[in-house]
């Protein structure tokens, strides 16, 4: 081989180590969930919980354009006065409406929840490739923890940080950057697949990669935020993951 051959051979090698190297610089190693409409379809559940609360009370329930009670994105007492407000009931009675809520909703959990289509065979093959794991939601712990094991993934997930008195909920970016310091890596190196606007907003904010899955309830929101949109986790390749 001539010397112009090998001087060609070895800038190659450089080039192709040097962009080796970068890629490995940049590459995803953690997936962050958000859970509510990516893992599990809970809202008509967690709607049939206030139809259920409000038969208990003779009230006649108001749906909006979604056939939901609730609104999907707003969370704690937020959610609850403004759904209080519009079934005309005294915020006084927040606390008990609160805690018999829940009771209907756990049971409801335990009966119906089932995990969204193509989520078990996108979190198998992400398992495989060693990624790290991790669910970010806005809601209580205490849900999240029984949702996860009633689909039987909780140990699945290396991380789970949710809403509570020291963490601001979505759209801030608190609990992306939370479970991304536990997961013991950089905001860049995350990516995070979300269903609502909100969500997309607070992943954004954190730096990370962020992938929108609009469902029926989301459709309308606005996710030109998102690094990109996808029909369902089906399309959710390893190759996609693996251009980011």
């Amino acid at each position: 081989m001539s010397s112009w051959s090998e001087a060609i051979g070895s800038r190659f090698y450089r080039l192709a180590k040097a962009a080796s190297r970068m890629t490995n610089k940049n590459m995803i190693k953690a997936v962050i969930f958000d859970m509510d409409g990516v893992i599990v379809d809970s809202e008509p559940l967690q709607s049939l919980s206030w139809k259920k609360l409000f038969n208990e009370r003779g009230i006649k329930p108001i749906y909006n354009n979604e056939g939901l009670i609730h609104e999907v994105g707003p969370t704690g007492d937020q959610s609850y006065l403004s759904i209080m407000e519009k079934h005309n009931l005294k915020k006084e009675e927040l606390e008990t409406i609160r805690k018999r809520r829940r009771e209907i909703f756990e049971k409801i959990i335990r009966e119906k929840l089932k995990p969204m289509a193509g989520f078990l065979d996108l979190i198998e093959a992400l398992k495989k490739q060693k990624l790290k794991l991790a669910i970010a939601s806005n809601r209580i712990g205490v849900h999240v923890n029984l949702m996860m094991e009633t689909i039987g993934v909780k140990n699945y997930f290396e991380i789970i940080v949710c809403r509570n008195d020291n963490i601001k909920a979505k759209p801030s970016p608190d609990i992306f950057l939370e479970t991304a310091k536990k997961l013991k890596v950089k905001p860049f190196e995350c990516l995070v697949l979300e269903d609502s606007e909100t969500g997309v907003t607070a992943a954004k904010k954190a730096k990370m990669k962020v992938i929108a899955i609009p469902n029926k309830y989301t459709k309308n929101n606005n996710f030109s935020k998102a690094d990109k949109i996808v029909d369902n986790l089906s399309q959710i390749s390893l190759e996609l993951i693996n251009s980011f």
